[in-house]
């Protein structure tokens, strides 16, 4: 799925039908109101986790081969999702 302003729309509705955000530097800002729907969900985009890029092709064949995101917190437990419900 590939949008702009429409997609942010549709997703401020409550329509999220995607596993995985990808965003360039300057949709960000843009984003940044979708904080509160996508943060726990899990799909706000970040650098850290790779999925805020300007070269948006090369991220999403990188992530097609098998890139995926884990955290690990202060205590040392990663988290990893393996699977969709």
């Amino acid at each position: 799925i590939v949008g702009s302003q429409d997609l942010i729309d549709e997703i401020s509705q409550g329509n999220i039908n995607f596993d995985l955000l990808v965003a360039t530097p300057d949709m960000m800002p843009k984003l940044a109101k979708l904080g509160r729907v996508l943060g726990p969900k899990g799909l706000m985009p970040s650098p850290k986790s790779g999925t805020v890029s300007t070269s948006l092709t090369e991220t999403l064949s990188e992530f097609k081969k098998g890139k995926f995101e884990y955290k690990a917190d202060k205590s040392g437990v990663v988290h990893v999702s393996f699977g969709k419900a």
